[in-house]
């Protein structure tokens, strides 16, 4: 996907500390962009081609790692990692109400430094898990809410998976229809890194294909369906600059190796830029660059490359294609990236998407593919569409 334009719609600075980033529906007004830094986690909802602080709160406890989904009813829900459990923030009700508040938490679990989360379901009941990965346990903690209110202010913890050393990063990949979720965990082995896959059964977690030595230390480790074979891939990226597609089958096999792109790569993620027909990967550096590597991905070089000019530690891409970006220096920013053939139009107050499609001879339903909404009835003020150059 070669870009035309990478530009900066928000930047925000002077976070406490590196910034780890996240997108979801929780407030219901929008899109929301989600940020932790230190103990704060902060919540933006978009305005004008930009995005507001909505509310700021202090966890009382330094934030580890993030994750937005839980999704009910449309809304979504916070969840954070801290070095003693698993904490979820959302809409309050009553008197809380168009409040963000705690509305769960698990059991404390002293020492277990909670470094990512993943979210999926599992099984067959529909309920997302939470599954955080601990490193001062050497496990993953598998959880989900004890009861279908926010009054139930826990979690029940549904298993502990032993690893064969401290936790790293946990991610979930997408099979075929017919099969469940697979859970990927990167785990510390001495100086370098292995990698263990989970399955869920109806007796209990049964362990996939792994691989104990890395040739270096994992620093990331995202899912997405970047090769033309059925399903998502594993990517993890290494202490080492470079980051490895591996296929998983009856074995773990890498099947692609990028070129040196930095010192290490903190950052990795997956997803559809506005515009994009496929997915795209992420990898952003310490250095302050920011790589694409457009589905299917076959080649070691990038497609592309932004610099950011600051030292990139977090990236997420939204529902609507714009990435999210955090900073190792307390730095929030959101990039859109345009491709070739494309027009961009600032929505007015009043307009609909029937009068934009008039306006550039186009229809509902490729401006509606093109910017996928899934609502054509509902564009708001501010929002940016992406015009294809017939």
């Amino acid at each position: 996907m070669p870009l035309v334009q990478a530009k900066v719609i928000f930047n925000k600075k002077e976070l406490d500390g590196p910034v780890q980033v996240g997108w979801g529906r929780v407030t219901g007004n929008g899109i929301n962009l989600v940020a932790v830094a230190g103990r704060k986690l902060f919540l933006f909802s978009p305005l004008e081609q930009s995005y507001s602080l909505d509310a700021v709160i202090d966890a009382e406890t330094t934030i580890l790692s993030l994750a937005v989904g839980l999704r009910e009813q449309d809304i979504d829900k916070i969840v954070l990692g801290t070095a003693d459990r698993v904490l979820v923030y959302g809409e309050g009700t009553g008197n809380e109400a168009g409040s963000i508040v705690k509305l769960w938490e698990s059991g404390a679990e002293p020492g277990a430094l909670f470094v990512d989360l993943a979210l999926a379901v599992l099984n067959s009941d529909s309920v997302e898990t939470i599954i955080a990965a601990s490193e001062g346990k050497d496990a993953l903690y598998f959880y989900q809410a004890a009861g279908q209110t926010a009054a139930l202010q826990q979690f029940e913890l549904l298993a502990i998976r032993v690893l064969p050393g401290p936790a790293q990063k946990v991610t979930v990949l997408s099979r075929s229809e017919s099969e469940i979720p697979l859970v990927a965990a990167a785990y510390k082995n001495d100086d370098t890194s292995g990698l263990l896959t989970l399955y869920y059964t109806e007796v209990g977690f049964a362990e996939g294909p792994a691989q104990e030595n890395l040739p270096a230390r994992v620093s990331s480790l995202t899912a997405g369906d970047l090769r033309p074979a059925p399903g998502d891939e594993l990517v993890w990226g290494g202490e080492d600059g470079i980051f490895r597609i591996i296929e998983v089958n009856e074995e773990l096999r890498t099947v692609l190796e990028s070129d040196n792109l930095g010192s290490s790569i903190p950052a990795l993620t997956a997803g559809n830029l506005t515009g994009g027909d496929a997915e795209t990967l992420l990898a952003g550096t310490p250095e302050g660059f920011l790589f694409g590597y457009g589905a299917p991905v076959e080649n070691s070089r990038p497609d592309w490359t932004v610099l950011i000019g600051n030292p990139v530690n977090d990236l997420a891409v939204s529902e609507e294609g714009l990435v999210g970006l955090g900073t190792g220096d307390g730095g929030l920013q959101v990039w859109r990236l345009v491709p070739e053939g494309f027009l961009t139009h600032v929505v007015r107050t009043g307009e609909t998407l029937e009068a934009i499609a008039a306006i550039y001879h186009t229809t509902i339903d490729i401006l509606a593919e093109t910017n996928r909404i899934a609502n054509p009835d509902l564009i708001f003020p501010g929002q940016v569409l992406l015009i294809p150059q017939l």
